[in-house]
């Protein structure tokens, strides 16, 4: 395993440090052992109160191919907000994480330009996914959750979320674990839809109401900003 990138993984709740056995293709940090599924760290904590958010991850990165080519009209919204996103990143980050990677945009874009990126994902697919097409020695795929990062602190130069806190059931945590794992200066940049009116289905086999998109929550500015000043304290 790189040893550059076992530098930055830790246990994903007691944070220590995480060695590799060879032997067992495992990371360990004495107490607990986690999985690698084809060079990529498996680093999910098991939670109770978050099974149910990662078994549906899991099932939404199989049943939505986000590898695949998508309509001409998607296509290009696509393009601009990544293009949006890319004249956020500094010149000088060296080390990227995506989270939730998706088809690994990111990593595409950035790494033949000399950057480090870490792919991550709660779902299992779609980051080994990501490192098979993207076979390159800076390209590196996580298996792990926000709520619990399995990353040193203050390690990343840069950090992209996109479309993904309208999902998470604690934005504001997620922000707060995010800055955590975040060099001093460094860039966090999260996107999300504005002032979206959330819809809503009555589920045929819960029979609760279930938001389309997994959307949990809707953002304006002010409601951003009400969540990011209390992490300066």
């Amino acid at each position: 395993m790189d040893n550059y990138y076992l530098d930055l993984l830790v246990h994903p709740v007691t944070k220590k440090q995480l060695s590799f056995n060879k032997n067992s293709n495992k990371l360990t940090d004495s107490s607990e052992e986690f999985d690698m599924i084809e060079s990529v760290p498996v680093l999910l904590h098991k939670d109770k109160d978050n099974e149910t958010y990662q078994q549906h991850y899991e099932q939404d990165a199989k049943v939505y191919d986000y590898f695949s080519n998508y309509s001409p009209v998607y296509h290009e919204e696509n393009k601009r907000l990544h293009q949006h996103i890319l004249r956020e990143v500094p010149d000088q980050a060296e080390i990227l994480l995506d989270v939730g990677c998706g088809g690994a945009w990111l990593a595409k874009t950035l790494i033949p330009k000399g950057k480090k990126v870490i792919s991550m994902d709660i779902s299992t697919t779609n980051p080994i996914r990501a490192v098979k097409i993207l076979n390159h020695q800076n390209h590196y795929g996580l298996v792990a959750d926000v709520f619990n990062l399995p990353l040193k602190k203050k390690s990343i130069d840069c950090i992209v979320a996109a479309e993904i806190i309208e999902h998470v059931r604690d934005p504001e945590l997620f922000i707060a674990n995010l800055f955590e794992v975040l060099k001093p200066g460094g860039t966090l940049i999260i996107t999300t839809p504005y002032k979206e009116k959330i819809a809503t289905s009555l589920c045929i086999h819960c029979n609760k109401e279930t938001p389309h998109n997994a959307h949990l929550h809707s953002f304006t500015s002010e409601k951003i900003k009400s969540i990011a000043p209390k992490l300066s304290a």
